[in-house]
């Protein structure tokens, strides 16, 4: 860890830490921040932090849901992101995803699974025993964007 840095850990996000996550989250902006709240106060979603320096510089939100194709309650890491770069952001995204993976574990989940387009994601993930599953199929919903 570098040196400057203090103490680093994670937390459960609260509503407080809306803003500074808005910069781990896309879509647009009003749509970030509803949907921020709404996962903050559901039982069908963990949002959790990475913070340095009372600093947040990561994030992972998993949501479970039951599934006929796994028999069982199950898991989707549906983001995780970090604002470092280089070791330190393998790092975090290392810290967070073994914590998303506890997570899911302590809910009783049968499976998780997470979709990225992330190099450095997909690496962090096919490390600890992710396999490749069949294709993701994504449209939008949103009416500016299927216009």
């Amino acid at each position: 860890m570098h040196a400057s840095r203090k103490k680093a850990g994670l937390r459960r996000a609260r509503r407080e830490d809306i803003h500074a996550l808005i910069p781990l989250t896309s879509g647009p902006i009003a749509g970030r921040v509803r949907a921020l709240r709404r996962l903050l106060k559901t039982l069908v979603a963990d949002v959790y932090i990475h913070n340095a320096d009372g600093e947040i510089n990561g994030c992972v939100a998993i949501l479970y849901r039951r599934s006929l194709q796994h028999g069982g309650l199950t898991a989707t890491i549906d983001s995780l992101n970090t604002t470092e770069t280089g070791s330190l952001a393998d790092e975090v995204r290392a810290k967070l995803l073994a914590l998303a993976l506890d997570r899911a574990r302590r809910r009783g989940c049968v499976a998780i699974d997470c979709a990225t387009d992330d190099p450095a994601l997909s690496s962090a993930i096919a490390a600890t025993g992710f396999q490749p599953g069949g294709t993701h199929w994504v449209t939008s919903l949103r009416k500016d964007e299927t216009e």
